[in-house]
């Protein structure tokens, strides 16, 4: 398989990517291959989730923020089950079973059931409004009694109803079970069609207390299903004729007042406009089930299933209109895609993907893709190699490819009238990243099928996230959650992480050198700022890799530079890092001869 690859992509850099007329559509629009990258994952089993019935387990997230220590995962079928991550033989224990509380009005289908967990940021804060709060997402038969006080916001459905996507309050007792009892539902959306409802839901992790984010609740939704959105509902966000929430991320204060089941935050970018749906964070997506935030920056990052070819990672920007369904990632959608935008596009109203692939990733129409899957930067410090990657997956192709990026390289552009020139038209050099299974290199889903001796088909890969940063995998076969355990093939000092250690990654070191920042620009041991020890890492692994006569030694510049690097520590307020940093500076100052 990994032959096949580099066969295709030495066809494609011989033959240049494939020029067609700006009015011509293509079902292979991208006529490039992702290479693979020179480096590989490690992952170790943390726990297996119990099956409950014929079918595998169908893990949709872990999730953290409630009890500390514990980890919780969400089986789409209605259980949440927790664990302890860190135990030496983490046993699960079901913690929640939605199914088993609504009864028959509980709606699993093939994108129903539940989706979403997210614990309040002051879940273990008491005397406040959130403490002990958590939130769900899930599916609901149509026309059922409504529950809680106050009653839900209706959001209607275009004619024919199917079922309703629901978002819903509960509250943990003080021993961490749960109160049932206290079962609030906040919203309800109508749903046309069993696919493209209700997704992920989330706090940013990233907003401190006080701030304006704190506390807001970000709902995906979908465009209501079908193909083409038929009812053309994500690019509408007028209230009339009716407020449609498909095809949106909303975002609302979850807490209820006396009167109202949620508050709409006052600075979401439509308050004030009577006729928009004000709950409307960012619109015009097809299916961002999935979106998460880079606990490093900031930035979220929004995951959206295509249709016609092609599949995107955005930028999440308040107020944003991401084109679906005149757009679809970097084309025009007209059933399917054409291979250019219209001339005018770096003015239209859009905003484009900052990743994106199509659905013949390998060029010759064996392998077809047919949904992304986002996933988180790595923000841990156990593997100092990885900070600052962005990982995302297919997960229903034959293939199963994970995909990994430099969160740097997630840029925002404008001109895409010849798009083969970002990158081939992928606009991000993302890489395709094996699994290291004791020396093998193979696919997410040929681990997984020599792991069980199985023949899965498609892996429905999931991410997870830890407090600490880990970053964990999941799926809907095994029912198995994976933490990644190590990296093989990055060599220390490789900051471009290209296998070789060289000038250019020097280049980036010397241009990082006394700030803070990741890996790629050559923070090699996950320190406060980029320092001198940082250079020696650098050098033993020139050494190593290329004529130890081509290592430069440092010189008289480079000792300025540290001594500036020095009296810049003394910048740095916290007391311990100024003396970690000071020192590191003078052993840094102390390894050259003049």
């Amino acid at each position: 398989m990994r032959l096949r690859w580099k066969i295709a992509l030495a066809a494609h850099l011989a033959c240049g990517l494939l020029a067609l007329p700006a009015d011509a559509q293509t079902s292979n629009p991208i006529n490039a291959v992702v290479p693979t990258s020179p480096w590989s994952l490690q992952l170790e089993e943390v726990v297996t989730i119990p099956n409950n019935g014929s079918n595998s387990p169908r893990l949709e997230e872990l999730v953290f923020g409630g009890v500390p220590g514990q980890a919780y995962v969400i089986e789409q079928r209605g259980e949440i089950y927790r664990f302890d991550p860190e135990a030496a033989n983490p046993t699960p224990s079901l913690w929640l079973d939605v199914a088993d509380f609504l009864g028959s009005d509980f709606n699993f289908n093939n994108e129903g059931g539940l989706r979403g967990l997210a614990f309040h940021p002051d879940f273990n804060n008491t005397g406040t409004p959130g403490h002990r709060k958590f939130y769900t997402t899930h599916s609901r038969d149509a026309f059922t009694p409504l529950a809680g006080t106050p009653s839900p916001n209706i959001f209607p459905s275009p004619p024919g109803v199917n079922h309703d996507s629901v978002v819903a309050e509960w509250t943990a007792n003080a021993n961490g079970t749960v109160d049932t009892g206290s079962y609030r539902e906040l919203m309800r959306i109508g749903q046309p069609f069993t696919n493209h409802n209700i997704g992920r839901l989330g706090f940013n992790p990233t907003a401190d207390s006080g701030s304006a984010d704190y506390g807001n609740l970000y709902i995906a939704v979908g465009d209501g299903g079908s193909g083409g959105d038929p009812n053309d509902l994500a690019q509408d966000i007028d209230t009339n004729p009716s407020p449609w929430a498909h095809g949106k991320i909303l975002r609302v204060d979850p807490i209820a007042t006396s009167t109202e089941p949620y508050t709409i935050p006052g600075d979401n970018p439509f308050v004030g406009q009577s006729n928009r749906v004000q709950e409307t964070w960012a619109y015009g997506l097809r299916n961002s089930h999935k979106f998460y935030w880079d606990r490093g920056t900031g930035e979220m990052y929004i995951s959206d299933i295509g249709q016609g070819n092609i599949e995107e990672i955005n930028r999440g920007v308040a107020g944003g209109n991401y084109g679906w369904n005149e757009r679809e990632g970097t084309f025009v959608f007209q059933g399917s895609v054409v291979n250019t935008l219209p001339g005018d596009h770096a003015s239209d109203p859009y905003i484009y993907p900052v990743a994106q692939y199509d659905h013949d990733p390998d060029n010759n129409g064996s392998n077809s893709s047919s949904a992304v899957v986002g996933g988180f930067v790595y923000r841990g410090t156990e593997i100092p190699e990885l900070n600052g990657v962005y990982f995302f997956a297919e997960f229903a192709t034959n293939e199963n490819p994970i995909y990994a990026v430099d969160v740097d390289d997630l840029t925002d552009r404008d001109d895409f009238t010849n798009v083969s020139q970002f990158n081939e038209g992928f606009l991000a050099p993302f890489v395709d990243v094996p699994i290291n299974d004791d020396g093998t290199l193979e696919t997410f889903q040929d681990f997984l099928n020599g792991e069980n001796g199985a023949n899965y088909s498609r892996t429905d890969i999931r991410f997870g996230e830890g407090p600490d940063g880990t970053l964990y995998f999941m799926n809907k076969r095994d029912g198995t959650i994976r933490r990644v355990s190590g990296v093989v093939g990055i060599d220390p000092g490789d900051a471009n992480r290209d296998g070789n250690v060289d000038a250019a990654d020097l280049a980036r070191w010397t241009a990082g050198y006394g700030t803070a920042a990741d890996w790629n620009d050559g923070n090699f041991d996950a320190s406060p700022l980029i320092d001198g020890l940082d250079f020696l890492t650098w050098q033993r692994g020139a050494t190593q890799n290329i004529d130890a006569q081509a290592v430069p030694e440092p010189n008289a510049s480079v000792l300025i530079g540290s001594l500036l690097f020095l009296a810049a520590s003394w910048r740095v307020t916290d007391s311990t890092q100024r003396r970690r940093v000071s020192q590191e500076s003078m052993k840094f100052s102390a390894s050259f001869s003049l």
